[in-house]
């Protein structure tokens, strides 16, 4: 029985190989681009999540700083804080992670995938006289994507990711986002997204890059 989860893996090493033989192929590499992949630059975002078993909402914010270190990886950082506070249940995590991105110019679109490894403190307060629960651990996540120019300061971005914990209870899970980013200036950029989690949750995020 072929899983999603299985899928998502050879669409990643499919991907993976188209991405080696074109970056081997190719001589010009594009350097101003409408994007974010192969720029420096420091991130700042706040998301909304929408949990489809709890009726109230979460909210956060996450930094990220992003550094190319050859003319097809990225390396970056991120810091995120989030909190629930609804009428049944508190809920509060902080993650840090840190991942790779590893990319191919290609005419019209530029393919990647990524990789990262984290640590996340998560706890929830029960109501009444119920324990309060606490957890935290490593977790993964890896994926593909694309990012497809649509002006001369637009790009589109897809991404496919899988991602799961390695010693803590975060449950395993699979997510789709689609996002637009642009450059209103050579230094500073606005960006939208939609995540999907499986069935778990849709996430909305708004944010600034700041290039340096």
């Amino acid at each position: 029985m072929i899983t999603t989860k299985a899928l998502i893996g050879a669409a990643t090493f499919g991907l993976a190989t188209l991405v080696s033989s074109s970056a081997i192929a190719q001589s010009v590499v594009e350097t101003d681009s409408a994007g974010l992949i192969g720029k420096q630059y420091v991130g700042v975002d706040l998301f909304l999540e929408d949990f489809r078993d709890l009726p109230d909402n979460g909210y956060g914010a996450a930094l990220s700083y992003n550094k190319p270190v050859s003319e097809m990886l990225d390396l970056s950082a991120a810091l995120s804080m989030a909190q629930v506070d609804s009428r049944t249940i508190d809920l509060s995590s902080n993650a840090l992670e840190g991942g790779a991105v590893y990319y191919s110019r290609l005419e019209g679109f530029t393919p990647f995938i990524f990789g990262g490894l984290g640590y996340e403190w998560r706890e929830i307060d029960l109501p009444g006289n119920l324990p309060d629960d606490k957890d935290e651990g490593f977790f993964y996540r890896v994926g593909f994507g694309f990012e497809i120019p649509l002006a001369d300061k637009t790009a589109a971005v897809l991404k496919l990711s899988y991602s799961d914990g390695v010693d803590s209870g975060a449950e395993d899970s699979i997510g789709g986002e689609v996002g637009i980013n642009h450059w209103c200036t050579s230094n500073f950029a606005v960006n939208g997204s939609i995540l999907v989690v499986e069935d778990d949750s849709v996430s909305f995020r708004i944010g600034a890059r700041f290039a340096f």
